[in-house]
C-alpha cells in the first residue's frame, strides 16, 4: 500500500492516516475502521488530483457495492453527466470514486437514477406513477394529460459553523438526496491548532488518527531507548542536561508504571584557594575560581598574599618586601631587596649603631675622622591625604656630610661650616589612595631620585649662642 501511494506523499503527509490503520487494524480487528483512514487519505490525493484504485488491493477488505445497475469506480466524475449537462458541466476534471452509469451509458437527468445509451425521451411511465424527474417531484396523470412536476424541497438545516478543530465549511451534494445540496463540516490536518504537548524527561510526544476525530490524538509514550529499544535499567544515568545527574531509580510511577528518574544538580566548588574568588562563569552551571591577588610562596611553603598594588616587607627579614601590580589584567608580582650602603662597624662610636628608617640598613654615629657618605635609602612609607592611605615604596636621604666649628684667630670669633644630606633630584609621583569608605582617591606626591651633601647656614641654639659670645670676655679677663 505504501508503495501504491506513494506518488501522493508529497502532496499529502501520509503518516497520521499510516499510524491511524495501524493502531485499528491492530485493536480493533475485523471492524473495517482501517478502511476509513485509506478512504480519508485517497480523498484527499484525489483532490491533488492523484486518483488510486486503491479498494482493489484491499483483498476485499475495503470494497464498495453498487446497485445492479451501476457500477464502482474509483476515479470518476465529482459531478456525473446528464442528458440535461452542459458541455462545461461535462468537463469537469475533479475525480472521485463511486457508483456510476456503466461505461457506454449515461444519467438521464440529475436525480434521476437511470442509465440510458441515448439521450432522448424519458422513460416511460404508467398512468397516476410518481416520478422524480429534474429534482422535481412527478405524477403522470390518468387520461393522458400529461406529467405535474413539483419543485423538490430540501430538508437539511444549513450547518453555520464547524466546532472541531481542523474542520471547516463545505457544501456539497448530499448523498441520500442528490438533487439537494448539504453543509458539512470537513477535516483539513493542517489547519488543527492543538499542538504536540511538552513531555516530562523520559518521554516523549507521539500521535495517532482516531475514527471520528479530525485531528492527530498527541500523548506522552516512552522516549525511544525505553520503549523497546533498549530500556534503562534502574541505577542507569539517563541524561537531562549538563546542569543536571539523574539516573533511573527502582521506584515505579503508578500512573505511567514507569521507572521514575531523580536528578541532582551537578555539585560546584563553593571555594577557592587562597588568592582565587568566584565569579560567574556565563553559560556554566557553576561559578569558576579566578585569580584576584598575587601570590608569592616563600621558601618555608608559607604564601605571601597581596592585592594589586600593595606592598609587604618580608616578616622576618625587613630588607626584604613584596609588591602586587595589575597590568592588562595580568597580575605581577615581584620580591625586591633594599641594597644598603657599605657600613663598617669600626669607625662608629660605642654604643651608636642603630637602624635607619627603613628597618634593614644600619647607621651609627662616626667618630670625627670618618664619616658615611649621603645615598639615598628606600623605606616602605604610608602616603595620606584627607583620610585616604596608601602604602609606597618612597626613597629617604640618608647619612653624614662635613660639619665643623673652629676657632678663627683672624675672626676673633668661631668659624662654623655646615653640610647637609638633602635632595638633589626629584618628581612627581601620582598614587591611588584607599579611603575608609570604600571609593578611591588620585593624589601626588613628591619622589626622591637622588641625595647629596648640600651646603647650609648652622645656628646654634639661642643658649649656646649666649654662651659663646661670653666665651672669650671670660678668657680675657684670666
Amino acid at each position: 500500500m505504501r508503495s501504491l501511494f506513494a506518488q501522493c506523499h508529497a502532496l499529502v503527509p501520509p503518516q497520521h492516516y499510516y499510524d491511524a490503520c495501524v493502531f485499528d487494524s491492530c485493536f480493533v480487528p475485523g471492524s473495517s475502521l482501517e478502511c476509513a483512514s485509506l478512504q480519508a487519505y485517497a480523498a484527499l490525493c484525489a483532490q491533488q488530483g492523484v486518483c488510486l484504485d486503491w479498494r482493489n488491493h484491499t483483498h476485499g477488505a475495503c470494497l464498495m457495492e453498487c446497485p445492479s445497475h451501476r457500477e464502482y469506480q474509483a476515479c470518476g466524475p465529482a459531478e456525473e453527466p446528464t442528458c440535461k449537462s452542459s458541455s462545461s458541466q461535462q468537463n469537469n476534471t475533479v475525480l472521485v470514486e463511486g457508483c456510476f452509469c456503466p461505461e457506454g451509458t449515461m444519467n438521464y437527468a440529475p436525480g434521476f437514477d437511470v442509465c440510458v445509451k441515448t439521450c432522448g425521451r424519458p422513460p416511460t411511465h404508467t398512468f397516476g406513477e410518481h416520478f422524480e424527474f429534474d429534482c422535481k417531484n412527478c405524477v403522470c396523470l390518468e387520461g393522458g394529460s400529461g406529467i405535474v412536476c413539483q419543485t423538490k424541497r430540501c430538508s437539511q438545516k444549513p450547518v453555520t459553523h464547524c466546532v472541531e478543530d481542523g474542520t471547516y465549511l463545505a457544501t456539497e451534494v448530499n448523498p441520500a438526496d442528490t438533487c439537494c445540496n448539504i453543509t458539512v463540516c470537513k477535516c483539513n490536518t493542517s489547519l488543527c491548532k492543538e499542538k504536540p504537548p511538552e513531555c516530562p524527561l523520559g518521554f516523549e510526544a507521539k500521535s495517532k488518527m482516531v475514527p471520528g476525530r479530525c485531528c492527530p490524538f498527541y500523548w506522552c509514550g516512552k522516549q525511544g531507548w525505553w520503549a523497546g529499544q533498549g530500556e534503562a535499567a534502574p541505577g542507569s544515568p539517563v541524561y537531562s542536561s549538563k546542569c543536571q545527574d539523574c539516573v533511573c531509580t527502582d521506584k515505579v510511577d503508578n500512573s505511567t508504571l514507569l521507572n521514575t528518574i531523580t536528578c541532582t544538580h551537578v555539585p560546584c566548588s563553593t571555594s577557592c584557594s587562597p588568592g582565587f574568588e568566584l565569579v560567574e562563569a556565563p553559560g556554566e552551571c557553576c561559578k569558576k575560581c579566578e585569580q584576584t591577588h598575587c601570590i608569592l610562596k616563600q621558601p618555608d611553603n608559607q604564601h605571601v598574599i597581596l592585592k594589586p598594588g600593595d606592598f609587604k616587607s618580608d616578616p622576618k627579614n625587613n630588607c626584604t618586601f613584596f609588591s602586587c601590580v595589575k597590568i592588562h589584567n595580568q597580575l605581577i608580582s615581584s620580591i625586591s631587596n633594599i641594597t644598603c650602603p657599605n657600613f663598617d662597624a669600626s669607625i662608629c662610636v660605642p654604643g651608636s649603631i642603630t637602624l635607619m628608617p627603613n628597618g634593614c640598613c644600619k647607621t651609627c654615629i662616626p667618630r670625627n675622622e670618618t664619616r658615611v657618605p649621603c645615598s639615598t635609602v628606600p623605606v616602605i612609607t604610608e602616603v595620606s591625604y584627607a583620610g585616604c592611605t596608601k602604602t609606597v615604596l618612597m626613597n629617604h636621604c640618608s647619612g653624614s656630610c662635613g660639619t665643623f666649628a673652629m676657632y678663627s684667630a683672624r675672626a676673633q670669633s668661631l668659624d662654623h661650616g655646615c653640610s647637609c644630606c638633602r635632595e638633589e633630584k626629584t618628581s612627581q609621583r601620582e598614587v591611588v589612595l584607599n579611603c575608609p569608605n570604600g571609593g578611591s582617591l588620585a593624589h601626588t606626591y613628591t619622589h626622591i631620585e637622588s641625595c647629596q651633601c648640600q651646603d647650609t647656614i648652622c645656628e646654634l641654639p639661642t643658649d649656646t649662642s649666649r654662651r659663646a659670645r661670653r666665651s672669650p670676655r671670660h678668657l680675657g679677663s684670666g
